[in-house]
């Protein structure tokens, strides 16, 4: 099947998304307002997006008013765009790079290409170390929507000197009302990239990139020119002005009133529901049930989530508005239908201890969340290899793990 007739099909059996992006298959947002037709290139009158001085400067000063004190610049590659730019742009100014917690693999690709050494450590590592001459880059919210504050680590780093970078791939909608987390933007990191994708309505590759002083943004835009394509999609950036939009004009009272009736359905149906610090992220299981074993059954009556790790099930819910289309009705009957019948793998079928104690000749990363398990270099460890082990009996899609097994059963041969 190609990817139009697939696209088709997931058309044609209406499928549920609860995974972004966050216009939820054209249900929530304004993105109706697109036309095929607004697919251009910079010609005279659209502006250059590396160097706009038109109607995308008007957008990027838009965007800029999201916190005052903030350049903003729109992006159509996403957040993976703006982390590399922003490591490079900082490289020649520090000495090293902290890695706060869990990063997305875009961090160690950035650190890798830049060619500088870092660190990684705990939140609370940063108030019992020295921070001088650093460059700490803080993943916030994490994926399944934690979002412990920020506000004495930025200050850590602040007094220090030095330099804030804060991945916000999934808190683009952070701030949007009292009731959500507030951004890194309000707690005064340096450089910020959001991808506005993910849990606003925009289209797939929209994010933007916040820096606070002016000759830092000069830097990041040099590496942006570097790093994105020279061809935007402005369907792209049309779909950013309006998810910024949607953002200033957003109410919440919608929202929470069908999250609340969510989570009410979830539970009379033997869910366990687990909240985050975000609202709009949620994490299902059913007990005596794998977490793997529920995804599956979800796929199969067409509601598509996010992630599914041991954990369980990550849903990145609507940002429900007056007005909206997205299909609840819908979901509430494929959840009375679901067949909870394990059809995946056994685990422990695949043998992969030939790879204990030997170095990894490419990351091995599930995706999602597209956290590294191990980096190239460092050695398999018999944690790391059951935890694969484990994922791959469950289908679970790893990136990397297979170079690895096909270069050392070489080797062995």
């Amino acid at each position: 099947m190609g990817l139009v007739d697939k696209l088709n099909a997931l058309k044609r059996d209406d499928a549920i998304s609860m995974h972004v992006p966050g216009h939820k298959n054209m249900t929530i947002g304004n993105l109706d307002k697109l036309e095929w037709s607004y697919d251009k290139t910079e010609i005279t009158g659209l502006d250059d997006l590396h160097s706009p001085d038109g109607v995308l400067l008007e957008l990027n000063d838009l965007l800029s008013e999201k916190q005052p004190g903030y350049n903003a610049q729109a992006v159509v590659n996403g957040t993976t765009t703006g982390v590399l730019s922003a490591v490079h742009a900082l490289k020649g100014e520090v000495d090293k790079f902290l890695i706060v917690g869990d990063a997305h693999k875009s961090v160690y690709h950035a650190l890798d290409l830049a060619g500088v050494t870092f660190e990684k450590v705990a939140v609370n590592d940063l108030f019992g170390m020295s921070v001088d001459n650093t460059a700490v880059l803080i993943t916030y919210p994490s994926y399944s929507g934690h979002a412990p504050a920020l506000d004495e680590a930025i200050e850590r780093v602040k007094v220090a000197g030095d330099r804030i970078v804060v991945d916000e791939a999934h808190g683009a909608h952070f701030g949007i009302t009292g009731r959500f987390p507030r951004s890194a933007l309000s707690h005064g990191a340096d450089i910020v990239i959001q991808s506005y994708h993910k849990m606003l309505p925009a289209l797939t590759g929209a994010s933007v990139v916040f820096t606070k002083e002016e000759a830092i943004h000069k830097r990041v835009m040099k590496y942006i020119d570097h790093f994105e394509t020279s061809s935007p999609s402005y369907l792209i950036l049309a779909s950013i002005e309006l998810a910024h939009q949607f953002y200033n004009d957003f109410e919440d009272e919608v929202f929470f009133k069908k999250r609340s009736e969510l989570i009410k359905n979830l539970e009379h149906r033997g869910f366990s529901v687990t909240r985050a610090d975000d609202p709009a992220k949620i994490v299902l299981n059913i007990e005596g049930v794998s977490p793997y074993l529920l995804f599956d059954a979800l796929n199969r009556k067409g509601v598509y989530s996010e992630m599914v790790t041991e954990e369980g099930v990550l849903w990145c819910l609507p940002l429900f508005h007056e007005g909206d289309s997205y299909p609840l009705e819908s979901l509430s009957g494929r959840l009375d239908e679901l067949n909870l019948v394990e059809d995946v793998g056994n685990e422990g079928q695949e043998d992969l201890n030939f790879l204990l104690g030997r170095p990894a000749v490419r990351a091995v990363v599930p995706y999602p969340p597209g956290v590294p398990l191990i980096h190239e270099g460092e050695r398999f460890t018999e944690e790391v290899i059951k935890s694969i082990i484990h994922k791959k009996s469950y289908h679970v899609k790893i990136e990397g793990i297979e170079e690895n097994i096909a270069y050392y059963k070489v080797d062995d041969a």
